[in-house]
This record gives C-alpha cells, sequence and structure tokens, in this order.
C-alpha cells in the first residue's frame, strides 16, 4: 500500500489550511478504498484467468508445431506453458510494482522478457497460418488471415489486458492515497480533539496535586528536620562504636596474620622435604623402569631374530620343495603334451585319409551314375524320345525329360496364372537344366521357353538360378541325378513295353 498522499503547498508557496473534513467525508472515502481494492482484485484475477486461458489455448498449436520439428510430444508440450508462465510472470510483477510504486518504470530487461516471450508464443502459435506451404519468407507469401486472427486473440488480449491492469494499478494508487490522507486529515483531527480534552483534564489534575504537593512538602520538611537530627545522633553514637569494632579487629588480624606466617613457615619446610623425597623416588622409579625396558628390548630383539632365522630357513626349504615339484610338474606337462600332439597327429591324418577316401569314393560313385544316364539318353532311340515327347511334353531333343507342368497362360486362368503352378515351373525348368549341366549336354532354352510360353529373360533367369542352387544348395545335385535315373529307368520300360 503506499504512503498517505502529502497536501502540496500552494503555488504561492505560502501553506494552504486544508478544509476541515467531516465523518462522513471519512466514511466515502473507506467505502471508496473498499471498492478500489474490488477492482484491484477483479482486475489481477481477470489477468490470471485470461493468462490460463490462452495459455490453454496455444498449448496445442504450439505442441504441434514442435512435434512438427522432430521433437517428442512429452518434451514438446512444456514449450508454450514456459514462454506463457514467463510473460504472464513479467505483466504480473510489473503491474504490481506499478501499484505499490507511481514512479515504477519497467527497465530494458523487462521489457525484452515481456515482448520476447509475447511474440515467441504468438509466432509459433500462427506459424501454420503465416507459412502454410511450410516455407519460410521473411514477408509471408500465401498468410491465413483467419486463421492469423483466431491465433492473435488470446496473446494480444493478454498483453493489452496486462498493459491496461498497470495504468488502473497506477490510477487506484493515487486515488487510494488521496482517500487515505482524507481519512488521515479526519483521524488527526480527531485526535487533536481528544488530545486538546485530556490536556485540559492533565492541567486541572496537575493543579491539583500541585497543591496536594505543597502541603506534604511542608509536612514531609518539618518530619525531615526531626529525622535528620536523630540521624545525626545515631550517627555519632556508631561512628564511635564502629572504631572502637576497627581497633579490636586490627589487633585480631594482626595476631591471626603471625599465626598464619608461623604455619606458612612449617609448611613450606614439610613440603620441601616431601619434594626432596618424592624427587629421589621418582629417580629411582625411572632408573628401574629404564633397566626394565632396555632388558625387555633386548629380549624382544633377540626372539625377532630368532623368528627370522626360523623363518628364513623355512622360505629356503620351501622354495626348494616348490622349485623341485615345479620341475616334476612341468616334466610330467610335457610329456603329456607330446603324447596328446601324437595322438591328435595320428587321428588328424586318419581322418583326412578317411575324408579323402570317401571324397574320391563319391566322386567316382556320382561320375558313374551320369555315365550311366548320359549312356541311356544317348542310347534311346528317335521314336522312343519323340514318342515320349509327343505324349507327355517331357523330353528334350537332347534326351534329358522336360517338366509336364502346364504351361497355363493368364488367358486360359481368368487373367492370372496361380503362384503355386508359377513356382512349380519355375522348378521343374530349373532341374532340366541341372541335368543338362550334369550330363554334358547342351539344353534346349528356345523349345523350354515355348513350352512355358515364356521369353528369354525368364528362361536366362532359370539358367542362372539352375547354376546357383548347383553351387549352393545342399542336396539339390544329389536330388536332380536321382530325378535324372527314374526318368531314365521310366523310359526304359516305356521303350521295353513299346517293342
Amino acid at each position: 500500500m503506499s504512503a498517505p498522499t502529502v497536501p502540496r503547498p500552494t503555488p504561492a508557496g505560502a501553506p494552504r489550511t486544508p478544509a476541515p473534513v467531516s465523518a462522513d467525508d471519512a466514511s466515502k472515502a473507506k467505502k471508496s478504498i473498499g471498492k478500489l481494492d474490488e477492482a484491484l482484485a477483479m482486475v489481477t484475477k481477470a489477468l490470471l484467468t485470461l493468462g490460463g486461458g490462452a495459455l490453454i489455448f496455444t498449448c496445442v498449436n504450439v505442441t504441434l508445431f514442435g512435434i512438427s520439428h522432430q521433437i517428442p510430444w512429452y518434451i514438446a508440450w512444456m514449450l508454450d506453458p514456459l514462454a506463457s508462465l514467463a510473460l504472464i510472470t513479467v505483466l504480473y510483477v510489473d503491474g504490481v510494482l506499478a501499484e505499490h510504486g507511481g514512479d515504477y518504470k519497467p527497465g530494458g530487461w523487462p521489457f525484452l522478457l515481456r515482448w520476447t516471450a509475447g511474440l515467441s508464443t504468438w509466432v509459433m502459435n500462427c506459424w501454420t497460418s503465416l507459412y502454410p506451404d511450410g516455407h519460410f519468407h521473411f514477408v509471408p507469401q500465401k498468410p491465413d488471415a483467419g486463421g492469423i486472427l483466431l491465433h492473435s486473440v488470446a496473446p494480444a488480449l493478454l498483453i493489452l489486458l496486462a498493459e491496461a491492469a498497470t495504468g488502473y494499478r497506477k490510477y487506484a494508487t493515487r486515488r487510494r492515497g488521496e482517500l487515505t490522507a482524507t481519512i488521515a486529515q479526519f483521524e488527526s483531527a480527531k485526535a487533536a480533539e481528544r488530545e486538546a480534552a485530556e490536556k485540559r483534564a492533565r492541567e486541572k489534575e496537575e493543579r491539583e496535586a500541585a497543591d496536594k504537593r505543597e502541603a506534604a512538602e511542608r509536612e514531609a520538611a518539618a518530619k525531615r528536620a526531626d529525622a535528620e537530627r536523630e540521624a545525626a545522633r545515631r550517627e555519632r553514637e556508631e561512628i564511635a562504636r564502629l572504631e572502637n569494632e576497627r581497633r579490636t579487629a586490627e589487633i585480631e588480624a594482626a595476631d591471626r596474620t603471625r599465626r598464619a606466617e608461623i604455619a606458612a613457615d612449617r609448611e613450606r619446610l614439610a613440603l620441601t622435604e616431601r619434594t626432596a623425597e618424592i624427587e629421589t623416588t621418582r629417580r629411582k622409579t625411572e632408573a628401574e623402569i629404564e633397566d626394565r625396558r632396555r632388558r625387555e628390548q633386548w629380549e624382544r630383539e633377540q626372539a625377532e631374530r630368532d623368528r627370522e632365522a626360523t623363518r628364513q630357513a623355512e622360505i629356503v626349504k620351501a622354495e626348494a620343495q616348490a622349485e623341485a615339484l615345479r620341475k616334476e610338474a612341468d616334466a610330467q606337462a610335457e610329456a603329456l603334451r607330446r603324447e596328446a600332439e601324437a595322438a591328435a597327429d595320428a587321428e588328424r591324418i586318419r581322418a583326412e585319409a578317411e575324408a579323402r577316401a570317401l571324397e574320391e569314393a563319391e566322386k567316382i560313385k556320382r561320375q558313374r551314375a551320369l555315365e550311366r544316364a548320359a549312356a541311356k539318353a544317348r542310347g534311346t532311340s528317335e521314336s522312343a524320345v519323340a514318342r515320349a515327347s509327343i505324349s507327355s511334353g517331357r523330353a528334350s531333343e537332347s534326351g534329358v525329360a522336360l517338366s509336364a507342368v502346364p504351361a497355363l497362360t493368364a488367358s486360359e486362368n481368368g487373367g492370372r496364372v496361380p503362384r503355386e503352378v508359377r513356382e512349380q515351373q519355375r522348378d521343374e525348368a530349373e532341374r532340366y537344366i541341372a541335368k543338362c549341366s550334369l550330363s554334358g549336354l547342351a539344353p534346349d532354352l528356345e523349345r523350354l521357353g515355348n513350352q512355358y510360353g515364356k521369353g528369354e529373360t525368364w528362361v536366362g533367369d532359370r539358367v542362372r538360378t539352375a547354376k546357383k542352387r548347383l553351387a549352393e544348395e545342399d542336396g539339390f545335385e544329389e536330388s536332380v541325378i536321382a530325378d535324372a535315373l527314374d526318368v531314365f529307368e521310366d523310359d526304359d520300360s516305356e521303350s521295353v513295353g513299346a517293342a
């Protein structure tokens, strides 16, 4: 609350007597102060309510703005409350300081904080309306005027209400000071009247008390004179008595001093004798303690030397035993290592020999199977080959069987070939190419493409895939050889039946 306003002097410089203030004027001033306090409280509540509403209104847009710039949502939501709370704080504090001091003017830092917080909140809130295309220009190219107006209302109302609240507080502070001065003037007048009445009553009481004091003083003076004479007589008698007692005390004190000196001399003599006796005893005791300490020190050193000699002997013995055990263990370990290496070398040589033998046998077996398949393919008659090719579509001009999978087209199957059929066609074509490759024969790629209704690209993919499967897929080569043997056996049986 501001200090009461002091009435200012007139322009001429002479003090002007304030007009008397009535009780009615003082009562009206108190009511006005109450209304001003209510108005200031209402302004503060409105400012805080508008600030909270603006914070809630702008928080969503600013949060979405932060999320669109790769900030997690659980962090982005804090940006607008921080800026809005800083703006509300500086506006509220400036208003309160203006209310408590009429000459207060915010400096550079509050000004910078207020405009930085306000502009940052406004720009983040209106960003999508200023730059709807997402491209920044110093002058917005295609701003959304309605969106800018919508998102500018809350921050503008907050800043303008805070500025207006500062003016309201300044006026209310000044007016409150004037009303307070009016009330103080009325109370001062009443206090002056009370003081005048009290002063008159005090003066009357003082006069009556002065008369009573004078009479009492005269009576007291007479009594004091009598008392003084009696006191003087008693004082003379007391002085004589005290003088006699002092002399007696001095004689007794001198006697006690002489007896005390004699007793002190005797005590000093006895103390000197006791001190000498104690010193002699102390020296004797120290000598005994020193002898005992030296003797114990020598015994401890001798015991330590004996223990050290024993420990050194034990250490030498233990080291010798450990060295012998270590050498024995090294020898045993070396022998075991050599035996293990010899056994491992023998096992490795035997395993390598067995592996080479198995590999050679497998190669010989595979080579013989391929030779038999090729011989049977070359020995098949042209009529049997043509008959098998016409009837089942599984034989090629080179003697290797083609797939019997139908070459379905998109038109035959309602616009789409089933996936299972396509996979089976690819597998049969790759196995045909692998059979030719293992038999040393050239596959008929043109006939293979015509059978399945495919082009050169599809046929080339099947050739590369067949080579890759032969090189990388486990069991594919054995499966192809087994299929070739089964096909040739079927062809032989058909040829025998036709003959």
